[in-house]
């Protein structure tokens, strides 16, 4: 028959009871709507099309949910709020591959299924894509909270990822990332030389070091406590999690270093251990800029900042500290990031000795 001569109408009313009817251009269409919308109508899920926001119209709502939330009263962190707008702006409602014209009544599993795939074909990463399609997940839990959808269509969508042992520190590695360390050390100058060594054997993530106190330092005990960071735009804040929180037993050598270094600290009112200057929080930017790069420029060292948190880890592991000891002191939230990363381990129960003693055979 000529298409739009015939179509096929439903009539039902949803579980409010108000009535609703539907065009189709085939009989096929028809039912199979009908059988799908008087079952999600029973079960209280039924979503009208003409009732439905965009996916682009949820995302203002969800990022607005996220500048002051709503359930908790509290503003987001300034560096999460970026990452999760960059996130839905650049991916999610990306006009070339994203979905933000679809509404929410038309979402299927295998409309997000279509959407990681052309994620990938568009040349996105797996873990890009993982962070994507989580981000939307997060998004639609939202519209469900506030009944703008009854499903979650990310349910059983997954993203394939590589087995972490491509990205396991190996026994190579570790070598080189010390030798590569010692080389650092031996050519960084007296003002940056503590950073160096707080950051290679402490292992504290580049946001914690920016933004640790004094108070926050047990040169008697010998601890670091982990309790603030600072973001990319140098505000303070907590740990991003609770394993976050922590307290890192520190060697002589990292004692001994604060001790020097304290006493020609630059002043800072925040009490920062390393401040810039002003005794305000240095910027990380300016600390790969004005120091690491160059550093690593010098014995021709090719390393990033991350992989003296790696060296520290990894020293760790090869003092035989236990499972639990090595996630604790690095905040991993999952022990089987640091197993999968970083190999097995071995336990140790002297925390303190074993920290002195790996001082003592890699710097000796």
């Amino acid at each position: 028959m000529p298409s739009g001569e015939i179509r096929w109408q439903v009539d039902y009313r949803d579980q409010a009871g108000k009535r609703r009817s539907r065009q189709f251009a085939t009989k096929r269409e028809a039912v199979e709507f009908e059988t799908k919308a008087r079952a999600e109508v029973a079960a209280g899920t039924h979503l009208p099309a003409s009732d439905s926001i965009t996916v682009a119209e949820l995302a203002k709502r969800y990022v607005k949910h996220l500048t002051v939330r709503r359930d908790t009263g509290q503003a987001m962190e300034r560096a999460t709020l970026a990452t999760y707008e960059s996130c839905i702006r650049c991916h999610i409602t990306d006009p070339e591959v994203g979905i933000g014209t679809l509404k929410l009544a038309s979402l299927r599993t295998i409309t997000v299924a279509e959407f990681r795939d052309r994620l990938l074909e568009a040349g996105r990463s797996i873990a890009m894509t993982k962070r994507i399609i989580a981000t939307l997940g997060f998004m639609l839990a939202f519209a469900r909270a506030n009944d703008l959808i009854f499903t979650d269509p990310t349910e059983g969508v997954t993203v394939r990822r590589p087995g972490r042992s491509s990205a396991a520190i190996s026994h190579e590695a570790a070598r080189q990332l010390r030798t590569n360390v010692k080389k650092l050390l031996d050519a960084a100058d007296d003002d940056f030389r503590p950073y160096l060594i707080v950051a290679a054997l402490a292992g504290l993530r580049a946001s914690e070091q920016r933004g640790l106190r004094w108070a926050h330092v047990d040169l008697d005990a010998g601890f670091i406590h982990v309790r603030e960071r600072a973001d990319i735009y140098n505000e303070m804040g907590d740990p991003k999690s609770s394993a976050g929180t922590r307290d890192i037993p520190i060697g002589p050598m990292v004692v001994n270093t604060l001790k020097a270094w304290k006493l020609r600290c630059p002043p800072s009112e925040m009490g920062l251990v390393f401040p810039n200057r002003k005794g305000g929080v240095r910027a990380q930017t300016d600390i790969h800029r004005l120091w690491f790069r160059p550093l690593c420029e010098k014995p021709g060292i090719a390393m990033r900042w991350h992989d003296l948190r790696h060296f520290a880890v990894s020293a760790w592991i090869d003092q035989g500290f236990s499972v639990k000891a090595v996630m604790t002191f690095a905040g991993h939230k999952d022990y089987r990031m640091t197993m999968e990363r970083y190999g097995k381990l071995f336990p140790s129960e002297d925390h303190h000795k074993a920290v002195a003693d790996m001082e003592k055979r890699l710097f000796g």
